[in-house]
């Protein structure tokens, strides 16, 4: 009961903290979203006066022909009055006093190509989104499945188990639907290591090809966002218009990503490395430590990759092209939502929320925290709204789902039961 009881706390307490991020996260996501069509009073325009002095976004309520209905009521503005005073307030109190609706010339507001720029609201968003796009990027996203069980496999055949290819893609089929639709002490890597020491009999080799082919498909997503942003880079460097553009918001994805790999090359070399573990005593010390002995043996069976460094190097090559599939399946979304930034945009920034969303102490599905970072990303660039941004991130994480259902053709026949895999002592090193 000692045991039992600060386990559970623990448990609760993470549950806690995963709702309270989901639900600020949300929260400050919804608070941007427009969900009615917006139009853009341009700055410095004076409408019955008053000059704006800021690009100021409103409801668009009617066109016609050439005029536009804005909501002004409840709307906060920052202008100008006629004898010269700043005032940041509610467009329709004093000392403001616009009326609740008015109908402007097109003429006043922000264009883009000579057409007014009007932002859609999140239901006409979503009801004018291109099915074409949303169509291939859900086909896109099957491929995914099939490079990852291949990469897995290959660990898999380093350590001697030669687990059938499709027995791989069933397994990863199953432990994504698990992760995605049964959340909890029962993740899907952890389905996938019990399932594979069973038919393998080799406990601890199963848990050691999960967790390494886990950690190199996150190195090749950095890998991904780190040579997106800085082709982005430099191609806005190179433009056509012959003007260097800056994009700070990629200096700091390149600088993050090359930050994290630089840490995860150094801890390579220093655990691979027999003169590095000798000289620094890890041997020892892994030994002396009071780990459980999973631990030590896991220790012992994941050096055996320092002898086959083109295994790794080819299964770390097909996670590029596996983690490639996301970003760019982001982008078809993204057209299909009229979202304007470019491919290397698109291809540098996803994977980072992606990143983000699979820290441990993240809600499922990365909720609340994918959704404002992504928002982060493309609405602070002003070339894209909060509704587009938040389209995005249902896209790309529903788009998945539809191909993580088919892991419940095998729960639903009973192959995998929920049940047979809460006993985690199975990973208990093999005698």
């Amino acid at each position: 009961m000692t045991q039992t009881k600060p386990h559970t706390a623990r448990k609760v307490a993470i549950t806690v903290i995963k709702i309270l991020i989901a639900v600020v996260g949300l929260w400050y996501v919804i608070s941007h979203i427009a969900w009615h069509d917006q139009a853009v009073i341009r700055k410095g325009q004076v409408i019955r006066n008053v000059t704006f002095l800021h690009n100021t976004p409103l409801p668009l309520l009617a066109r016609r022909g050439t005029l536009y209905t804005l909501q002004f009521q409840g709307q906060k503005v920052t202008v100008r009055l006629p004898h010269g005073q700043m005032v940041t307030g509610r467009a329709t109190k004093a000392p403001i006093k616009f009326p609740k609706l008015l109908a402007v010339p097109g003429s006043y507001l922000v264009a883009v190509h000579g057409k007014v720029s009007v932002a859609l609201g999140l239901p006409h968003l979503l009801g004018r989104a291109k099915p074409l796009p949303l169509l291939a990027a859900l086909l896109l996203l099957g491929l995914p499945f099939v490079i990852t069980a291949w990469r897995w496999r290959q660990l898999m055949l380093v350590q001697g188990m030669n687990l059938p290819y499709l027995k791989c893609l069933t397994l990863t089929f199953v432990g994504q639907f698990y992760s995605t639709f049964l959340p909890g002490t029962t993740s899907g890597d952890i389905v996938k290591i019990i399932y594979t020491g069973r038919i393998t009999g080799q406990k601890t080799k199963s848990a050691v090809t999960v967790i390494l082919d886990r950690v190199i498909g996150l190195i090749g997503l950095m890998i991904v966002a780190g040579v997106a942003a800085a082709a982005q880079l430099a191609a806005n460097h190179f433009s056509v218009s012959g003007k260097s553009v800056s994009d700070p918001v990629l200096v700091h994805v390149l600088w993050l990503i090359t930050g994290l790999l630089g840490l995860t090359l150094a801890g390579g070399i220093v655990y691979f490395s027999a003169r590095l573990r000798k000289l620094l005593h890890l041997d020892a010390l892994i030994e002396r430590l009071p780990l459980p002995e999973f631990i030590k043996h896991a220790d012992r069976t994941l050096r055996v990759y320092r002898d086959h460094p083109g295994v790794v190097a080819v299964t770390l090559a097909a996670s590029v092209v596996s983690q490639a599939v996301l970003p760019l399946a982001g982008f078809l979304a993204g057209r299909a939502f009229g979202m304007h930034a470019s491919f290397g945009y698109f291809m540098a920034c996803i994977p980072v929320a992606a990143l983000a969303a699979s820290l441990p102490i993240v809600p499922p599905q990365g909720i609340g925290v994918m959704d404002a970072i992504l928002l982060h990303f493309f609405v602070a660039r002003g070339v894209d709204t909060a509704s587009q941004a938040f389209a995005l991130a249902q896209a790309i994480r529903f788009l998945p789902i539809c191909w993580n259902l088919l892991g419940a053709y095998w729960v639903v026949r009973g192959t995998y039961h929920r049940q047979q895999v809460e006993s985690l002592d199975e990973l208990a090193p093999e005698a």
